[in-house]
């Protein structure tokens, strides 16, 4: 008989599931359990239909399990990020791993080198994206995040994650913006080498009896630029400095609401991964390279490095680093690989494809390569089954995923990332 909304059942937890929830099931129907562990036993309320079962509401846990850990945020439960905090550290490691296997297997693919979980440090986040809600109609304003499943936003003045300079601006940012009268929109914080960037993800227009207290506010917390939107098209209302980050010895622009890996430490254990399957004097090309944070450092190994995205953004601030170089070597276009993937015929003029794909993958320019005479790819991936599909992609074309190290930049949720190598024919990593 299947499930019916509202009803309350007791359930034992069996699993994680890939979002973190506890996975159990009754009669045939699976049930997704936020903030159970394994062997718990729940009393909790059924509730809507989702694909490959029905979400619940817990009310009481009735047995509890020796890996639970004190949730580190008083937030926890309420905030709709950092869901595994009540999973003890080793446990998370192991969970992000097995998510990893887990889909590789489903794929028949097997690796050969399993490096142990490289995980970033307490509060080291260094992007943060918060909503924003001016409180119409009676409501307090609020900044902070989404609850889980929800467009409610559970204000934040306080983040563990976040590094020491986000988080004491949260309290002082939401002051700003509700006495600016900023409309709702998404903001993005980001930690530059010289100061934080803020962009909110707004059409808004500040008055102009508004831009000195933002200049003044900017002053005093350490803020290097307030923009209204994101990229080249970005409105700046604050500007103390240019903000940029350091990739190698660059020194790159960072745009508006620009791509960043979560923490510098993360970004560092995937740049050194890379940086162990480059070979002296190779020729390179960085798919999906963003600010070219991969492969940049590396640029005095090889002897010719291509970037390539589709964000004009990107390409834009990293030819202006570029232009302080002045190597010939180093050249960046602008290209939609996932309708215009590169061909064998151009991957011909390579040794290595570095790859670091957006969530959905990169099955076009996999398949591409599968047909390409190459015989090293580093893979960088941020969702263990699109990657999994694309190492099956490149497996059946006689590649072996020869390393793999998952890098951990989200302690307390269920995300985890990933470097591989795949190498085939006499290539040796």
């Amino acid at each position: 008989m299947p499930m019916r909304r509202g009803e309350v059942v007791e359930v034992t937890v069996a699993r994680l599931g890939h979002e973190g929830d506890g996975i159990a099931e009754v009669e045939g129907t699976r049930l997704f359990v936020p903030f159970a562990l394994p062997g718990e036993r729940w009393r909790v309320r059924v509730e809507e239909p989702v694909y490959g079962g029905h979400r619940t509401r817990p009310l009481a846990r009735l047995a509890g399990t020796a890996a639970r850990a004190e949730p580190f945020c008083p937030r926890f439960g309420r905030c709709g990020g950092c869901r595994l905090q009540h999973l003890e550290a080793e446990a998370q490691a192991r969970f992000k791993r097995e998510r990893i296997l887990e889909e590789l297997a489903r794929r028949r693919v097997t690796v050969e080198v399993l490096e142990p979980v490289w995980t970033s440090p307490p509060a080291s986040r260094r992007r943060l994206r918060l909503a924003w809600s001016p409180g119409r109609r009676g409501r307090l304003p609020r900044l902070g995040f989404h609850r889980r499943h929800s467009r409610r936003i559970e204000p934040v003045d306080h983040c563990p994650v976040a590094r020491p300079e986000i988080d004491r601006l949260l309290g002082p940012l939401a002051e700003m913006l509700a006495e600016s009268r900023v409309a709702a929109c998404p903001v993005y914080l980001a930690v530059a080498a010289n100061g934080v960037d803020i962009a909110l993800l707004t059409t808004w227009e500040a008055p102009p009896a508004l831009w000195g207290r933002w200049e003044t506010f900017a002053g005093a917390h350490g803020v290097a630029r307030v923009a209204l939107g994101a990229g080249i098209w970005a409105e700046t209302l604050v500007r103390r400095t240019e903000p940029w980050v350091a990739v190698g010895d660059l020194r790159v622009p960072l745009p508006p609401a620009a791509f960043l890996q979560a923490t510098e430490e993360g970004e560092r254990a995937l740049v050194d991964f890379v940086g162990e399957a480059i070979r002296d004097g190779d020729r390179v090309v960085d798919l999906h390279a963003g600010l070219g944070v991969l492969t940049l450092p590396h640029h005095q190994r090889l002897r010719r490095l291509e970037l390539v995205d589709r964000d004009r953004n990107a390409q834009i601030a990293v030819v202006r680093a570029l232009e302080a170089v002045g190597d010939p070597r180093l050249s960046y276009r602008v290209r939609d690989l996932e309708h215009a993937p590169l061909t064998p015929q151009e991957l011909a003029a390579f040794d290595l494809v570095v790859l670091d794909p957006p969530r959905a993958g990169a099955r076009a320019q996999c398949e591409a390569i599968a047909r390409s005479r190459l015989g090293r790819v580093v893979y960088v991936s941020c969702n263990p089954a699109t990657f999994a599909r694309d190492a099956r992609i490149l497996a059946d074309a006689g590649f072996r995923l020869a390393r793999l190290r998952p890098v951990d930049q989200f302690v307390g949720s269920a995300e985890v990332e990933l470097a591989a190598l795949f190498l085939r024919g006499s290539a040796d990593g």
